[in-house]
């Protein structure tokens, strides 16, 4: 019965509800073995969450680096927009995250952004 009034409840699969206002893009990439924590994840990820219609970076979630390189990466990319070319957002992190595993953090970023592409080509709405 109660599963029931779930679905005459629910919206159609083609209508957003009006609680999905961003989507969550991820890239990852792996780091240098020798720059590889024994305790943890090789992986650097980047998460970036856009709202659909503007395009806008509204949050940003770096796991695998070191807390101020985080903090600065997070910083540089809020309030971008995922529509630009990813260039330029890449670069300010090669110019101001000076460390060996700047390759990888910047690999994790241009994959969020490939993921924003391929979400774009499938006929998604507009970000």
């Amino acid at each position: 019965m109660q599963m029931a009034s779930r679905l005459a409840t629910r919206e159609s699969p083609h209508s957003a509800p009006e609680t999905e206002k961003t989507v969550i893009f991820v890239g990852h990439a792996r780091l240098p073995q020798s720059l590889a924590p024994r305790d943890s994840s090789s992986v650097i990820s980047v998460e970036l969450e856009a709202e659909i219609h503007s395009g806008a970076v509204i949050g940003v979630s770096v796991r695998g680096a070191l807390p101020l390189g985080t903090r600065l990466v997070e910083e540089m990319l809020a309030g971008r927009n995922i529509q630009d070319d990813p260039v330029d957002a890449i670069n300010a992190v090669r110019r101001r995250y000076v460390c060996p595993s700047h390759k990888a953090l910047c690999t994790a970023l241009a994959n969020a952004y490939e993921a924003y592409r391929r979400y774009r080509e499938q006929g998604a709405p507009s970000v």
